[in-house]
């Protein structure tokens, strides 16, 4: 199977300038893409049907993670922007899904937590993602994926970013 964009892009980049580093682009390049199709197949064939938005399971998923969380919190956690949390709280507090509260000393701070319901369509959705996950994966073997889970580990973590 050939990638006529990829071959192309990577042809007509050096027009760009002298100074390009075309090992940094076919990298960056190749992440865009690779997280622009996992993203898109995850949304319209788990998160769509279930009802929710790629922002609503993430945020569902973070906040499980930790139990309960502020909204900035969940942002900078779930690299969903601080405007969107807002809205897509609001979304699945509507569908009963995350409740919100003011327990703290300071009664501006909300902090947002899943109700029964929301941990089990989390559950369900996580379950549907995970089986998509062994799909488009599943052209590299253990020991390839967990490179490439340990080299976006080092990226994600780096001091340079």
């Amino acid at each position: 199977m050939t990638d006529a964009f990829g071959e192309a892009a990577r042809a007509r980049v050096p027009e760009l300038g002298d100074d390009i580093d075309l090992t940094t682009f076919a990298a960056a390049f190749e992440l865009f893409r690779l997280s622009t199709k996992v993203i898109n197949d995850f949304e319209t064939t788990v998160h769509r049907p279930l009802g929710l938005s790629i922002a609503g399971f993430r945020v569902l998923f973070t906040v499980w993670v930790f139990g309960e969380l502020e909204p900035r919190d969940i942002a900078r956690l779930s690299g969903v922007t601080r405007a969107a949390v807002s809205g897509v709280v609001n979304t699945l507090e509507r569908d009963g899904l995350v409740e919100k509260s003011r327990e703290q000393e300071d009664k501006r701070l909300v902090t947002v937590r899943l109700t029964d319901g929301g941990e089990r369509l989390l559950r369900e959705a996580y379950q549907a993602q995970n089986e998509r996950e062994q799909v488009l994966f599943g052209d590299l073997d253990t020991d390839e994926l967990r490179t490439l889970t340990e080299l976006m580990r080092r990226l994600l973590v780096s001091t340079r970013s």
